[in-house]
């Protein structure tokens, strides 16, 4: 297992998370739809949110999430560095993970998520049917 490779999916889903979070912020958004979300106001449970509100903290929470899943693939190869070969089930269950995403990205969510979860499925498939390079060791 090649955790050089595996690090480079880890990082390439970090970079989604924070490019989808801050394009949430700075991309310019349609006035009339944000009015239409503002008015459709609903209940759940004890709160009354509108469309807007709602989508707004998804999408925030969806990019801190993708973030965060970066970050532990991260620290998974982190602790692992040792013992790459454990990484297996690991990068097994992100590469899984990462052509579901890229599935989604291609049927919903063009630009983008397209390019990086292409870059981290190609990272996952190196890190998961090559081995890690070798470190030589000194001599002294």
């Amino acid at each position: 297992m090649n955790a050089t490779a595996f690090r480079v999916g880890a990082v390439t889903w970090t970079v989604t998370g924070v490019g989808h979070t801050v394009l949430s912020f700075f991309l310019p958004s349609d006035p009339e739809l944000d009015a239409v979300m503002r008015a459709s106001q609903f209940e759940i449970g004890p709160l009354r949110l509108n469309a807007e509100s709602l989508h707004r903290g998804v999408s925030l929470v969806m990019g801190l999430a993708v973030i965060v899943v970066g970050a532990l693939l991260w620290m998974i190869a982190d602790t692992l560095r040792t013992a790459p070969d454990r990484l297996r089930p690991y990068g097994i269950v992100a590469l899984i993970a990462t052509l579901l995403a890229l599935a989604i990205a291609a049927l919903w969510v063009p630009g983008p998520p397209l390019v990086t979860f292409s870059v981290a499925t190609i990272a996952f498939c190196a890190a998961l049917f090559t081995k890690s390079p070798t470190r030589a060791t000194a001599t002294h």
